[in-house]
């Protein structure tokens, strides 16, 4: 047998140092992350909020932002990246670095498009670490005045007398305002027209009009026109009462069973983003549930602010995405 000479250098095979320079490289950048984890953090962070500027996703981020920044000892920047239903926005920060200095504002829309989108370029669950819930909005099913119900309960007698001669408004197919009539539905048997709409303006005008008998809708939409007696309010959705609507029933005390959908919005970061920056923004976030100017702008929104560790956050958006997966498939909701 042929003995290797010992005058002759060895040779490692190209593979070989591919895959160690790989190895050494991977190793150079999670030492990196790590070691800028601990002095985190050094630079501005950036919330993503994946819709146009204006509506309550991005009034909740920047009223969240401006809290953490002092907590935080550096700017915490709101950018607005829209398009797809709030898809894209979500998809650049499930492949962005996950070092915590790009971070998602994550909403309701997140758990739907989980359960109605034909494909998505990411994973809800394994693309991204729930850094913590910050509010919950209610919304406020109303009708037209020309419709002559005061209570849920009128308005069930009404439509189960004449199904499917009422109808009901929504922003689009598999939209919030959708997904919550159609459980309301689920839950009474009731039988209702349903009208889409290419988003909640034209709705509300329509509504507004008389075209629309009743929808489910954002509670700053509805109570300037609640109050001018051009709406009537008859139940929040949330499952304790509204402080700001304090006189309105929740669905179940309408006896609506178990009926619960409110619109929920929280900061999530990238998958693999190291612990010591979650646990930082986490307490910046929960010391913003806490200001009481973040607490007085919110409600101005009807919103709730709610305090949460990464793991109960985890815990509630995953069992959101299952609620929404149960309700798309019990109503047969397309893509």
């Amino acid at each position: 047998m042929d003995q290797p000479d010992p005058a002759r250098p060895s040779v490692v095979p190209d593979r070989t140092c591919r895959a160690l320079a790989g190895l050494l490289l991977a190793t150079a950048a999670a030492a990196a992350i790590a070691a800028a984890a601990e002095h985190y953090p050094s630079r501005p962070v950036t919330i993503v909020v994946s819709f146009p500027p204006g509506a309550a996703t991005d009034i909740s981020a920047r009223v969240a932002a401006n809290a953490m920044s002092e907590t935080l000892g550096q700017k915490v920047m709101v950018y607005n990246r829209d398009g797809a239903s709030g898809v894209i926005g979500t998809d650049h920060v499930a492949k962005s670095a996950p070092d915590g200095y790009t971070t998602l504002w994550g909403s309701s829309a997140l758990t739907i498009s989980a359960s109605i989108a034909a494909k998505l370029p990411y994973d809800p669950r394994r693309d991204f670490l729930p850094v913590g819930l910050f509010t919950r909005i209610p919304f406020l099913l109303v009708v037209h005045p020309s419709v002559p119900v005061k209570t849920v309960k009128e308005l069930v007698t009404l439509a189960k007398a004449n199904p499917g001669k009422l109808n009901y408004g929504s922003s689009g197919h598999n939209a919030f305002n959708h997904l919550g009539v159609e459980l309301l539905k689920l839950k009474t048997g009731v039988k209702l027209m349903h009208i889409p709409y290419r988003g909640a303006a034209p709705m509300s005008a329509d509504l507004l009009a008389g075209q629309v008998d009743l929808a489910i809708t954002g509670p700053t939409t509805a109570a300037p026109h609640m109050d001018r007696g051009r709406l009537r309010a008859i139940a929040v959705t949330s499952r304790e009462r509204s402080a700001t609507f304090a006189a309105l029933p929740t669905m179940m005390e309408a006896g609506v069973p178990d009926y619960e959908f409110t619109q929920w919005y929280g900061l999530m970061a990238p998958a693999k983003t190291p612990r010591e920056a979650i646990d930082r923004l986490n307490a910046a976030l929960r010391k913003a549930v806490a200001d009481p100017l973040a607490q007085k702008r919110m409600a101005g929104e009807a919103g709730v602010l709610v305090s949460t560790t990464p793991e109960e956050f985890t815990a509630f958006v995953h069992a959101d995405i299952d609620d929404k997966a149960k309700l798309v498939k019990a109503i047969g909701a397309q893509p």
